[in-house]
């Protein structure tokens, strides 16, 4: 299909999509648009269609019981997770380009308790300019984009923290996992990241998140291990040793390291996990 064509279909798809919006049940279209931004094969149509699954999510929320819609039915697209502690809903999903280059989208949905009222905040995907995104507390508006894929509560301090794994797929070249934090201060203002991550026993400069990148055509495991209090995770290492310090070369070299979280809040870092490490002895 030549570029003329393509245009010419795109807005033919786009009219129809907004009358279609006013004649199907929203949960159908939600489902039919987020799975529409990940499967169909032209670039603007997944745009467009990117735009109306936001802005149909965005109506759908903003009635009264927003934390408790029902979402099963776009979770083959989209990631929909929710507390244990059920005070957070964090809703994340991707658009691709041809390029293959990724663009993350989230809301998060918060409330103090059952039946309290829901603060939404939508993030946006960029990382403010000149700041070291290692040791800085960010807000909605300079967010390290992923598409969260499992969720931990804690507690620091007697506060609620939610540690969230999340994948970046950036570019063709290569990937990237994160470990962050989402907390709400006592003002009801959303932050992304918390100093709780140390490297060691004797680290004293804790990081506010972590991230791994590593080659676009590796596998890496990044996961809770829930009943022990565990983010298991995969070392990496270049390559070859002339790709050192080059990220997209990087593999893992099948040793598994791990943090484990310890008394107020923090979350300390091991290498080398073994059975005994599993068994909560460490």
């Amino acid at each position: 299909m030549n570029d003329r064509l393509k245009q010419i279909a795109i807005l033919v798809f786009s009219g129809f999509i907004v009358l279609n919006a006013y004649a199907q049940d929203p949960m159908h279209l939600l489902k039919k648009y987020s799975d529409s931004l990940r499967y169909c094969k032209i670039e603007g149509l997944r745009f467009t269609y990117n735009d109306s699954f936001k802005q149909l999510l965005k109506s759908v929320i903003e009635e009264e019981n927003a934390f408790d819609v029902e979402l099963d039915s776009i979770k083959q697209t989209v990631s929909v997770l929710l507390s244990d502690d059920k005070k957070m809903k964090v809703i994340s999903w991707v658009y691709v380009n041809d390029k293959e280059e990724y663009n993350n989208y989230c809301v998060v949905l918060y409330r103090k308790k059952s039946g309290a009222t829901t603060n939404t905040y939508w993030l946006q995907d960029k990382i403010e300019a000149n700041t070291d995104s290692l040791y800085t507390d960010y807000p909605v508006d300079f967010w390290p984009g992923a598409l969260y894929y499992q969720m931990y509560d804690f507690k620091k301090k007697g506060k609620d923290y939610y540690c969230v794994l999340g994948l970046n797929g950036k570019n063709s070249f290569n990937n990237r996992k994160v470990i962050d934090v989402l907390w709400v201060d006592k003002e009801g203002e959303l932050h992304i990241g918390a100093p709780v991550f140390y490297s060691s026993d004797k680290d004293y400069t804790p990081q506010y998140r972590v991230f791994f990148d590593y080659a676009d055509a590796s596998t890496m495991l990044l996961r809770f291990e829930k009943d022990k209090k565990m983010i298991t995770f995969s070392n990496l290492v270049p390559s070859n040793p002339e790709k050192t310090g080059l990220r997209q070369y990087y593999i893992p070299d099948g040793r598994i390291d791990y943090y484990m979280l310890k008394k107020k809040g923090k979350w300390i870092r091991y290498e080398g996990l073994t059975e005994f490490d599993m068994m909560g002895n460490q």
